[in-house]
């Protein structure tokens, strides 16, 4: 159904005003060595930066509606980071 001016009610039926805005970063899959993994996924986080922070919660589609399951992930070349049971990132480190 198109939306014409001026709007009615029924134009934001589903609307999602609290739908959190998600960063998208490439990452490795759970992984017991990430310091040698290959970055060959595509997660999202609920941070403000490029990639996952410390307390971020991290998902595995776009929507946010599953979070990752607790492990490491390589996330970019030099660096990986842990998250737990409930998808947030724990901890941070540097590949040596």
């Amino acid at each position: 159904m198109p939306i014409a001016y001026p709007y009615r009610f029924s134009d934001w039926y589903g609307y999602d005003k609290d739908c959190p805005s998600l960063t998208a970063f490439s990452s490795s899959g759970l992984t017991k060595d990430p310091c040698s993994a290959t970055l060959n996924q595509t997660y999202y986080h609920n941070g403000s930066s490029s990639l996952p922070a410390i307390g971020n919660r991290c998902y595995s589609d776009s929507a946010g509606a599953t979070t990752l399951t607790a492990g490491s992930r390589a996330d970019t070349v030099f660096g990986y980071y842990v998250v737990n049971s409930n998808g947030e990132v724990t901890s941070r480190a540097l590949c040596p």
